[in-house]
């Protein structure tokens, strides 16, 4: 059993050292890949690397404002925004207040909701120096683990924003598989990335259906093998796309609760039913774990 609040100490301390480091450093001092880093970070911070990379930039900030006299633009840059307008924004929103604010009023800096904004995405800050940080023990465990057989899958690479695109490539792969007898296989979403590593358009998602042992693909359809390995599944009723990344998220932290072990092969959807009007999906959330 993995303790995923420990196996990410040392991400955290150095990000409170060091913010300018790039996600794929501190996820290595987490002995995480990339793909899986983002997810169990947030379950067990309640801020995903990026919110407490920003966050802990515009502390840094406010402090140089505070105390300092450098100019404002020159402050923004050393945070990392390109601008003041973008800098002044999401100072605003982090802190209630402007930076012109903060240097001509400086003690409404402790009113400003103890150093927070408002945080309208529901993710907690992270805890105060020297308190460990906690996995909230609210979750549905619905989650179970089963060994799963290796299958034949006949699919579609889709490059860009998860979510996007997805629907025209459905209906053209299940035209291909009805016209082998397939239409009632399997249907498998592989999402190969990590939106906050790699750039949006740039994210891979493989949408396929299973299919026999020889199938063979065409110019569009490509053939690939799913590993047979131990899985953890969380399974949903999906009523509004937008539950999607909430779902996935839930489902990851119920397997860092559980503290399990990341295995090597692939994390996907898959899909027992699927209804679009209404929007009903019925579909199992699996994530590759070691025996």
């Amino acid at each position: 059993m993995i303790d995923y609040k420990v196996r990410l100490r040392p991400a955290i301390r150095a990000l409170e050292q060091n913010p300018e480091l790039s996600l794929t450093e501190v996820a290595a001092l987490a002995c995480l890949s990339c793909y899986h880093f983002h997810r169990v970070f947030t379950a067990v911070t309640g801020e995903s690397p990026g919110e407490m990379q920003r966050r802990l930039r515009l502390e840094r900030a406010a402090v140089a404002l505070r105390y300092g006299s450098d100019p404002v633009t020159s402050i923004a840059l050393g945070a990392g925004f390109a601008s003041s307008q973008a800098f002044a924004k999401a100072f605003r929103k982090q802190f209630a207040m402007t930076p012109g604010e903060l240097r001509r009023y400086p003690h409404r800096l402790q009113e400003s909701k103890n150093g927070h904004g408002d945080r309208k995405d529901g993710h907690a800050s992270s805890p105060p120096p020297g308190q460990d940080e906690e996995v909230s023990n609210e979750r549905s465990f619905r989650m179970k683990t089963e060994q799963m057989s290796g299958r034949t899958l006949a699919y579609i690479r889709v490059t860009g924003p998860y979510g996007e695109g997805y629907d025209p490539v459905c209906q053209r792969l299940y035209q291909w598989a009805s016209a082998r007898g397939l239409a009632e296989a399997e249907w498998v979403f592989i999402y190969h990335d990590n939106p906050e590593v790699t750039a949006p358009e740039l994210c891979r998602t493989d949408i396929g259906v299973t299919a026999p042992a020889g199938t063979t693909g065409s110019a569009e359809i490509e053939i690939q093998q799913m590993p047979a390995g131990r899985y953890a599944q969380s399974r949903y009723i999906i009523t509004d796309r937008s539950q999607y990344g909430p779902l996935w998220q839930e489902h990851i932290g119920d397997l860092v609760a559980a503290g399990l072990a990341f295995g090597d092969g692939p994390c996907f959807e898959l899909y027992h039913s699927t209804s679009n009007d209404p929007l009903r999906d019925d579909v199992s959330f699996c994530s590759s774990v070691q025996d």
